[in-house]
């Protein structure tokens, strides 16, 4: 990746207040907003500071239907939520947080932990009901709607919600040998939270196919959308980035991948180029150009590429902060704004292009 060129500038423009609810986060005081530039071949971005801070391993986020956000604080077990300026709304435990998602009745699913009878903890599945409570997040009715106590090893760390609120929840896990039944697999759940069935459009093991997944890291699905992108970490598959698309039609119901290495026309596409990702762990996407964004700690970098999966040069890595972004684990974007949560540096950083002012 190129390196980046950080030109230094600020321009106040208004005033971010920082206030906590029921429990006090140590939030900056009162800041003035600061713009810094920084430069990519012609392209120019906008690093909003100060990023938000006071987290404790935040290691990924959304923000949600309800133009909230909402912040995966794993370091205490602890879902955040804050509105777009940065100011904490609430929060509720969850233990062993690491995904999250909502759908259309605003509910949050999570994905976290459970103690099961012999003390030890399984992956599990919530659902947060919000707005019967106003939003006001510590009173939310939670409910365990799965977990797996048969495999204490196994974790959910992506959900992504269809139009229809059916949702699909990606599971890895250390033991792939059942051809049954492997710990990395994207099961399908219902609106009512019944299971339907595993997506067996995507195979599990080590493989040189594009649909092969082995550790998986994180799943999102596309707005308005059956579409998804799943991704996982490089170990023994060539593919870090999966983008499947959904056909309903009298001969097939399922997910077909929208690139394939296999097809001659579609072998150059940069979105599938082998071994481009090392360990990325979150997606997110622009709802109104539909570019994607994939953050992949182990590179320190945010990648980019647009609808047609071309990489883009907007890409770009840690020395380009202000702020010295270590180790980006979340993405999520909203009006023309990207976030990126950092779980290293323990803050969230945002950006915007030159393009969007």
């Amino acid at each position: 990746m190129k390196n980046l060129v950080l030109i230094a500038g600020s321009v106040a423009i208004f005033l971010i207040y920082f206030a906590g609810c029921t429990k006090s986060y140590p939030f900056a005081p009162i800041q003035a907003l600061e713009q810094v530039k920084f430069t990519t071949g012609d392209t120019t971005y906008l690093e909003i500071t100060p990023p938000f801070t006071g987290f404790d391993h935040p290691t990924s986020l959304l923000i949600g239907n309800d133009d909230l956000m909402y912040v995966v604080n794993s370091g205490d077990d602890r879902i955040v939520m804050m509105d777009i300026s940065g100011r904490v709304l609430g929060e509720c435990a969850i233990l062993q947080p690491t995904a999250i998602a909502q759908d259309l009745r605003l509910d949050l699913l999570v994905g976290g932990a459970v103690a099961n009878a012999s003390g030890d903890t399984v992956g599990a599945l919530f659902r947060i009901h919000l707005v019967p409570v106003n939003h006001q997040i510590e009173q939310a009715r939670i409910d365990t709607i799965w977990k797996e106590d048969a495999h204490p090893s196994r974790r959910f760390v992506g959900i992504a919600v269809m139009p229809d609120n059916q949702y699909l929840a990606a599971r890895t896990g250390p033991d792939n040998s059942s051809f049954i039944d492997p710990d990395t697999r994207v099961l399908r759940f219902s609106d009512a939270d019944h299971f339907i069935t595993p997506v067996t459009d995507l195979a599990t093991g080590t493989g040189t196919g594009i649909t092969f997944i082995n550790h998986v890291t994180g799943l999102s699905a596309f707005p308005s959308s059956h579409d998804f992108i799943i991704l996982q970490s490089s170990e023994g598959v060539a593919f870090g980035a999966i983008w499947m698309v959904y056909e309903n039609d009298p001969n097939f119901e399922g997910w077909l991948p929208k690139f394939d290495p296999s097809d001659v026309s579609q072998a150059s596409v940069d979105f599938i180029r082998p071994n481009r990702f090392v360990d990325p762990t979150s997606v997110t996407m622009d709802n109104t150009r539909l570019d994607i964004f994939i953050a992949d700690p182990a590179q320190d970098s945010i990648f980019k590429f647009n609808s047609k999966g071309v990489f883009r040069q907007e890409s770009f890595g840690s020395f380009a902060t202000n702020g010295q972004m270590m180790r980006p684990t979340g993405v999520a974007f909203f009006d023309k704004t990207l976030y990126v949560s950092d779980a290293d540096a323990n803050c969230i950083f945002r950006f915007k292009l030159n393009s969007d002012f």
